[in-house]
C-alpha cells in the first residue's frame, strides 16, 4: 500500500483557524484529535467490572488451572514482559515445547481478525474454553478445575461475592472472569496523548520515527487501534525469510511455520499469519511468531527487507524504534 496515501492533504484555513493554528506548537490545537490511520486506546476501560476482572487476574495466574498444577495462563504472558513470553518458544503443562511464542495481551480486545498467530480461535472467550483442555497448553479438564476450586473455601467465597448464587464455582463464570481480565489490559499510551491534540507528549525523535514508519510503509499493515491484529499477511512477501532464519542458524521450517494454511487448508495461506499488533512492542521480545529475533532494530529491519522489499536505513530505523516505544502504555513506562 501506497504510504502517500495516509497522508493529510492540505486544505485551505479560514483565518480564525489560522489563528488558532498559531497559538499551539505543531498547528494543532490542544485535544482536537489528529486525522491519523492509528486510533487512539480509550483513556480508561469502562465496561469491565473491576470485582470480576480481580478474581480473573487471579485464576489466570492459578496453577490449578494445569494438568500438571505447574503452569497457568501467566506462564506464558508474564506481567514483567508486556503480557508476552520472554522465551522463544512457550512451553506448556508436562513440559511440553511449543515452537510459537506466545503474542501479548494487552489490548488483545482489539484484535479483530481472531486470536493467535494464524487467527484459529475467534475471541476471549473461544480461547479460554479450549485452552484449558488444549493439550498443548494446560493440558486439563474443566470439571476437574471446578471441583478444585470449589474445594478453596477462600476462592469460592470470592466467586459467591463477585457472581452470588449456592454455586458459583462454574466454568462460564471463571471464563467470565477471566475473560473481564483479559478485556481490562488496555494501555492508553503517550502516543494516544498526541493523536488527541498534545504536541508535547512525543519527543521530535518519536514523531520523526512516525514519520518514517508511514513514510516506509509499515502503516499498511500496522494501522488501527491497535497498530495492526485486524489483517493477515504472507511472512516473506519478498525474498526467503525462513531460508534466512536456517542460514543464520536460528531453525529450520517447522510444521508452525505453514501458518493460517493449517486453519483454512488452503494452498495461498501458506505463511500467513496475523498481522503483529505494536502496541508496548519494546517490551515484548522476541519477534515474530517464532521468537526468532531479539531486538526490535532488528525486526525493523527484517519487515523493511522481507515485507517492504527494501533496506531501512539505520538511522530511520533508530528513529522508528523510537517511535515505537512510545506505544508503550504509560502505566507500564513508569516501572
Amino acid at each position: 500500500m501506497n504510504p502517500r496515501t495516509f497522508t493529510r492533504r492540505r486544505r485551505a484555513v479560514p483565518a480564525l483557524g489560522l489563528l488558532l493554528a498559531a497559538a499551539v506548537h505543531g498547528g494543532i490545537a490542544q485535544g482536537t484529535r489528529r486525522a491519523e490511520p492509528i486510533e487512539p486506546l480509550p483513556e480508561a476501560v469502562t465496561d469491565v467490572d473491576p470485582a470480576r476482572a480481580r478474581l480473573g487476574e487471579k485464576l489466570f495466574a492459578d496453577t490449578r488451572l494445569s494438568g500438571d498444577g505447574k503452569v497457568s495462563c501467566q506462564s506464558c504472558h508474564l506481567p514483567d514482559a508486556g503480557r508476552a513470553d520472554p522465551r522463544r518458544h512457550s512451553v506448556g503443562a508436562f513440559g511440553k515445547l511449543r515452537e510459537l511464542n506466545s503474542p501479548t495481551l494487552l489490548n488483545v480486545r482489539y484484535n479483530t481478525s481472531g486470536l493467535n498467530w494464524t487467527g484459529r480461535t475467534k475471541d476471549l472467550d473461544a480461547q479460554i474454553a479450549g485452552s484449558v483442555g488444549n493439550a498443548d497448553t494446560m493440558a486439563h479438564d474443566w470439571g476437574q478445575v471446578v471441583r478444585l476450586l470449589a474445594d478453596d473455601a477462600a476462592m469460592a467465597a470470592e466467586f459467591r461475592a463477585v457472581y452470588g448464587g449456592d454455586a458459583p464455582v462454574t466454568q462460564k463464570n471463571a471464563a467470565d472472569a477471566i475473560v473481564s481480565f483479559e478485556k481490562s489490559l488496555v494501555t492508553p499510551s503517550r502516543f494516544d496523548d498526541w493523536l488527541r491534540g498534545d504536541e508535547r507528549a512525543l519527543s521530535p525523535q518519536e514523531k520523526a520515527g512516525y514519520a518514517k514508519f508511514k513514510e516506509h510503509g509499515c502503516i499498511g499493515c500496522h494501522a488501527g487501534i491497535n497498530v495492526g491484529g485486524n489483517s493477515f499477511m504472507k511472512f516473506g512477501l519478498f525474498g526467503d525469510y525462513f531460508g534466512d532464519r536456517a542460514r543464520k542458524g536460528r531453525g529450520a521450517m517447522v510444521d508452525v511455520d505453514k501458518g493460517r494454511l493449517l486453519v483454512t487448508k488452503k494452498e495461498e495461506d501458506l505463511q500467513v499469519f496475523r498481522v503483529a499488533p505494536l502496541r508496548n512492542v519494546a517490551l515484548t521480545a522476541p519477534y515474530f511468531h517464532d521468537g526468532a529475533v531479539e531486538t526490535l532494530d532488528e525486526a525493523i529491519l527484517l519487515m523493511g527487507r522481507h515485507q517492504l522489499g527494501r533496506e531501512i536505513p539505520a538511522d530511520d530505523r533508530q528513529s522508528i524504534e523510537a517511535f515505537l516505544r512510545s506505544l508503550t502504555g504509560k502505566q507500564l513506562e513508569k516501572r
